[in-house]
């Protein structure tokens, strides 16, 4: 039977969401252990995107095959066995072709800027600091250049595996609560390390450090080295994954 599942995950403390040999402590080893003891049998967990170490995560969707166990029964059984940093927040029966990465038509990503002197200790994990003096208007402004259709190459990780680096950024927006700014950013995919640098650079168009218009002449020229470096992982939340097109 296949199931379905809405995953919230800190990201602190986890090598990324992929199981890697040399790192024991990720998330998709986690949710596999621990679906592995409730099935009695080993459990490969398929995640809409691969979030970096890190990098948190309040709506990651994934999709896994098990058998003998009802949907309500399985959500009951697996959270008590997996560590306090990672849960399920829902869990059904899904069709049989269902794919939580293929079937996904975009996906939302939340980085959270604080321009506060002290960030508050417990949420200190989630809040990236950014200068006091940082400009949430120009911000706003320069974000809007990242949306449309465009080669995403110099604002991604070198090595990134993928036929193309084109990618369609929905919306790119800034919004202001007082000292903090949220950056959310809807595309129809993410290359790795894609929002991280996007926010990064944003940071230093605020600040001042560069002009907004370096983001249309790093476009044009398809230079990583022209790139600001990225952005603190700590601040970047996987807040949802659409499976119809978002408006525009």
């Amino acid at each position: 039977m296949r199931y379905r599942g809405r995953l919230a995950y800190v990201g602190t403390f986890f090598h990324g969401w992929q199981v890697q040999a040399n790192a024991a402590r990720t998330v998709q080893a986690a949710v596999e252990r621990a679906l592995a003891k409730v099935a009695g049998a080993d459990v490969r967990v398929f995640a809409a995107g691969r979030t970096d170490a890190g990098v948190h995560a309040d709506g990651q969707v994934v999709h896994f095959d098990a058998s003998g166990i009802g949907a309500d029964n399985l959500l009951a059984a697996v959270n008590p066995r997996l560590p306090w940093d990672v849960k399920f927040l829902a869990l059904d029966a899904a069709p049989e072709d269902f794919h939580a990465r293929n079937a996904a038509a975009a996906k939302r990503y939340v980085y959270r800027f604080s321009r506060e002197r002290v960030i508050p200790p417990r949420e200190a994990l989630f809040w990236a600091p950014l200068s006091t003096r940082a400009d949430a208007g120009l911000m706003a402004r320069a974000a809007r250049r990242f949306e449309g259709a465009r080669d995403f190459f110099a604002f991604s990780t070198s090595g990134t595996p993928t036929a193309t680096t084109v990618r369609r950024v929905f919306s790119c927006e800034v919004r202001e609560e007082g000292p903090r700014l949220l950056l959310a950013i809807v595309a129809e995919g993410f290359l790795r390390g894609m929002a991280r640098a996007i926010a990064g650079t944003l940071a230093d168009v605020a600040r001042g450090h560069v002009p907004e218009s370096l983001i249309d002449e790093i476009f044009e020229r398809r230079d990583r080295a022209l790139a600001r470096p990225k952005a603190r992982a700590r601040g970047l939340t996987l807040e949802r994954v659409f499976y119809e097109t978002p408006r525009s």
